[in-house]
């Protein structure tokens, strides 16, 4: 029995081949092109394109540290603080009131359009017949009608789902929905079915919301852009210009309101600042009054100066009060002493000091001289003791003005002193007072400033924002895009036919060439045998060179590297998963090809459920069989043989009746016995067997089999079968196992390499016509 050892196949990816099967598909990827790109030149053709309209605004930036003016100005609405700021107003350009005032000036809730047989083109400019809408009933979104008739100033209005309606120029006309004015111009001509589209206001509204953008591409350096798709420039170009102008009037609006309120905010503000102001100013003037205080600090300053200079003339008179008493102890002595003189004393005393001391010298010159008795002494003797009385008096009356003076300057200190004290409290209610009074008047100030401002900043017309670029519309369209429509459409028919063959591919099951059995399964592939048409020849003759012809010769070369060295007949055993893969056709034409002089081969049908070997034999004449031989041992093996009449070297055992019981028939031990006694009279038994997955009939005699054919159909078998055929391997079933791929297209083959082999041999000499459609869509 064949062993073998299976290994698990590594799974690879074969770009090549995976590549090969799209291209095989090659013409429906062409028509799927075409069909997607004929579409997309189509929808460009008819579709209406649409174009970008953009504006862009600038921002000034508040400015906070002007000395002008008007540097407080930023906090009366002019300019912006930051770029959150800058985000805030983007919410506002596109916000209803500014969106329903443009819509209502531009009256954009009446369209007009030239109706065509495929599509309907709008204009704005030049319209023959506008019209407004003067009021309209509640729930009403858009209405359509035709101007069908025009007679004068009178009009036809059409409506498929209302009617018609008959009405006058610059007169009111009552509609489904509401009531109506149409205006004519007569410059220009109406054509034929001219339409005319009213909506709800609030509808363009919300139109409008979605496709006005706001972006802002440099927000530190304030800008805007505003940006509009539409189909009509000339209307989009005014849409734009109107919103930045609504926009400018609103932030003007604003501005002055704002202005208004502040202003009467300011007046109420300084009414409060006045009366405050005044009651500081009374409540200062009391407290000043109270106190006697002209100039608290003046005031202050000179108590602490009189103090200082009283302190210093206190110093001095009791100084002078010390002299005086130690020219009291001088005094009381005795008259022989001098007394001590300028000393700085009164002058009156200062000059009777110096006649006493000058008197008192004389006198002493003169004792020298003459005795105490002289008249003389005595008189200068009486004369020193008045004069010390005198002295003595005038120390005594200066004495007494000193102490006075003492007393007066000790009075002054702490009267100055009393009001050096009260200065720190007077000081502190004063500055509260002053303080008051300075924060009262600075606010009054800067509100008069600000009324200024206010006034300047109410009558300067200044636009909130300045428009940088006025509308204006990119010359090419947005949409539809031309080149990026036409690519989407030639990679779309490229991946329509690609996803549909890869989900193909992925659901699809079948082997097709010896490729796929060598993926899965480590048995080996014989030959491929080519795909037939109904017309052809299944059998191979004498001196056959067609494709079906050389396919067999490959097999029995191949065959020749499979079966064992033995002198008798070497047995093939052909047989298939299912019924329908191509099993006899194999068996018959394999024993045709491989029978010569040199060694005859011998076809037995061994399928005798289901015969198929006498379809490829033209003797209607009925003969015994296999089956007879099984069940009646009496036949003899000579009635069973019949000669091939394509090659006379091939015999040929046709199955015979079709059992009830044919599993007992062939495990019966008569069909080893008669295998047993052909191997001597042939060099090759084919043996036809029945499908291994429908019966267990071929098992009972696979062990007869030297090689196992295993066929399998291109397109038809699925690779489940694959792992069947490798199952009874591994259990010892079958041996020597090898594939034969049957019907195989040149598709299949790849490349060219079939049995023309693609070398220029040329061995198919019939050619097979196609028509065109058959070769493309293969």
């Amino acid at each position: 029995m064949q062993q073998l050892e299976f290994q698990e196949k590594e799974e690879k990816i074969d770009l090549r081949k995976t590549i090969s099967k799209y291209l095989h598909k090659w013409p429906w990827f062409l028509a799927s092109v075409l069909v997607c790109v004929i579409s997309a030149y189509i929808y460009l053709r008819y579709s209406v394109p649409k174009y970008q309209t953009k504006t862009t605004l600038k921002f000034d930036k508040k400015q906070n540290d002007l000395t002008s003016a008007l540097s407080d100005l930023d906090n009366l609405g002019i300019g912006l603080g930051n770029s959150d700021e800058l985000k805030s107003e983007a919410a506002v350009v596109t916000s209803r009131p500014i969106l329903m005032q443009v819509v209502k000036n531009l009256n954009l809730n009446v369209e007009y359009f030239n109706t065509g047989e495929i599509k309907d083109s709008q204009f704005f400019t030049k319209v023959p017949v506008s019209g407004e809408i003067i009021r309209f009933k509640e729930g009403f979104v858009s209405s359509e009608y035709l101007i069908k008739r025009l007679k004068g100033d009178e009009f036809t209005l059409s409506s498929e789902k209302h009617g018609n309606f008959t009405g006058r120029f610059e007169a009111p006309v009552n509609l489904d929905f509401g009531t109506v004015v149409l205006h004519r111009n007569r410059q220009f001509d109406v054509k034929p079915e001219y339409k005319i589209i009213f909506s709800n206001p609030i509808e363009k509204v919300k139109k409008l919301e979605k496709t006005i953008q706001v972006n802002l591409p440099d927000e530190k350096a304030l800008l805007m852009d505003i940006s509009l798709i539409g189909a009509v420039p000339q209307k989009s170009e005014r849409i734009l210009d109107e919103v930045t102008r609504q926009y400018n009037l609103d932030g003007q609006r604003d501005k002055n309101l704002q202005a208004e309120n502040t202003q009467k905010f300011i007046d109420k503000r300084l009414e409060v600042i006045t009366r405050d102001l005044s009651g500081v100013e009374n409540q200062k003037e009391d407290f000043q009054n109270r106190n006697r205080i002209v100039d608290l600090q003046a005031q202050a300053e000179l108590a602490l100066q009189n103090t200082s200079e009283n302190t210093k003339l206190l110093l001095q008179q009791q100084a002078q009060l010390d002299l005086l008493n130690s020219l009291t102890t001088e005094a009381a002595k005795g008259n022989n002493q001098l007394m001590p003189s300028n000393l700085g004393l009164n002058p009156s005393l200062e000059q009777s000091i110096v006649q006493y001391n000058q008197m008192l010298i004389n006198r002493n010159k003169t004792l020298k001289q003459a005795t105490s008795e002289n008249p003389a002494v005595i008189e200068m003797n009486r004369e020193i003791a008045s004069l010390k009385d005198i002295i003595r008096d005038n120390i005594r009356e200066q004495k007494d003005a000193v102490r006075a003076t003492i007393s007066q300057l000790q009075n002054q200190i702490t009267t100055s002193n009393s009001l050096i004290e009260r200065v720190p409290g007077q000081s502190k209610v004063y500055r509260g007072i002053e303080r008051q009074q300075n924060l009262k008047e600075q606010l009054f100030l800067f509100l008069l400033q600000k009324r200024e401002e206010n006034a300047i900043n109410l009558s300067v017309d200044v636009p909130k924002a300045k428009i940088v670029n006025p509308a204006f519309t990119e010359d090419k369209p947005v949409s539809p895009k031309r080149d990026l429509i036409l690519q989407a459409a030639l990679l779309i028919g490229l991946l329509i036919p690609f996803a549909v063959f890869y989900l193909l591919f992925i659901l699809d099951d079948k082997i097709y060439s010896r490729e796929d059995i060598k993926e899965r399964s480590g048995l080996g592939v014989l030959v491929d045998i080519p795909s037939l048409n109904d017309d052809d020849n299944h059998l191979v003759q004498k001196n056959d060179f067609s494709e079906l012809a050389e396919s067999f010769r490959v097999l029995v070369s191949n065959l020749k590297f499979v079966l064992p060295r033995k002198d008798s007949a070497k047995v093939i055993m052909v047989t298939s998963s299912v019924k329908g893969e191509g099993k006899t056709l194999v068996s018959v034409n394999l024993a045709l090809t491989i029978a010569n002089k040199n060694g005859r081969s011998l076809l037995i049908g061994s399928d005798i459920r289901n015969p198929q070997i006498q379809r490829y034999d033209s003797e209607p004449v009925k003969r015994k069989g296999l089956t007879e031989y099984l069940y009646d041992e009496s036949v003899p093996v000579e009635d069973l043989i019949h000669t091939s009449y394509t090659n006379p070297n091939c015999d040929v055992i046709y199955a015979g009746t079709i059992p009830p019981n044919p599993q007992e028939l062939l495990s019966n031990g008569r069909y080893q016995k008669l295998i047993a006694e052909m191997a001597s009279k042939y060099a090759y038994i084919i043996i036809d067997s029945a499908p291994l997955m429908l019966v267990s009939d071929t098992l009972s005699i696979a062990d007869v089999a030297d090689a196992t054919l295993y066929v399998v159909r291109s397109g038809v078998s699925r690779n489940v079968l694959i792992n069947f055929a490798e199952d009874l391997v591994k259990d010892s079933k079958l041996r020597n196992v090898s594939f034969v791929v049957n019907d195989v297209s040149k598709k299949a083959r790849g490349y060219g390499y079939g049995y023309n082999y693609g070398y220029g041999y040329g061995y198919n000499n019939k050619e097979t016509k196609k028509t065109w459609w058959s070769k493309i869509f293969k």
